[in-house]
């Protein structure tokens, strides 16, 4: 086994069921940025590897998680601060995800996930300890909002239509299509789009997926 550099991404799968370590193990297979270390099905076997492999990234899916049981899941993690959990969810549970990030999952794909995708998420864990893929990101932010507006930091405040459009920008939709969606003008869309990317502090649409996902994952 090659030694690991910044080069690579060392993977560990972790779940009990056939067919959901198939489905990963096709998703990273013969990808030259992912070293997958091994398969492990419980949380005790989880443990002995990551005392070796501790800057691991473990990969497993939500029902895995439920059925070894968050209590089982939260110590693991705080014993190895140095690993970092993602998980894949179905969009029936977006609702789960505040618990999930107490117990220190630090990555979220969604059942559409592509494997380019996934290989960029694993590589903004791996650099920024955190990912959110955007269909998920969008529906959690949802999710949290208020009658007011969404607010996740004291620094970041959105109105409700900033929200709603946000939403859209993380669905991948463009301004025009945001403002038909909206009935509103396509110049609307542009300064509430400016107004969003002000109040997180980005340039671009990219930069705003990793700036909202770091704000949902320190809220």
């Amino acid at each position: 086994m090659p030694e690991m550099t910044e080069t690579y991404i060392e993977l560990i799968i972790a779940d009990d069921s056939n067919i959901v370590v198939e489905c990963m193990k096709h998703w990273v297979k013969d990808s030259p940025d992912v070293e997958l270390i091994a398969i492990v099905h419980t949380t005790e076997e989880l443990q002995s590897l990551i005392e070796i492999h501790e800057n691991a990234i473990i990969l497993s899916s939500f029902y895995w998680i439920m059925i070894q049981g968050k209590a089982k899941i939260r110590p693991l993690i705080g014993r190895n601060p140095k690993i970092s959990y993602v998980l894949f969810l179905h969009p029936n549970d977006y609702n789960a995800i505040n618990g999930l990030i107490e117990i220190g999952i630090k990555g979220f794909f969604g059942d559409i996930t592509t494997q380019e995708e996934m290989i960029k998420g694993l590589w903004d864990i791996k650099k920024y300890n955190y990912y959110m893929a955007p269909e998920i990101m969008a529906e959690f932010m949802e999710i949290k909002q208020n009658g007011n507006g969404y607010a996740n930091s004291e620094k970041t405040y959105l109105t409700k239509r900033e929200t709603e459009i946000l939403k859209l920008i993380l669905h991948g939709k463009s301004s025009k299509s945001i403002a038909r969606a909206l009935n509103i003008s396509k110049r609307t869309v542009d300064g509430h789009r400016a107004n969003i990317n002000n109040k997180f502090g980005v340039k671009n649409t990219a930069q705003l997926y990793k700036k909202a996902s770091s704000y949902i994952f320190t809220f």
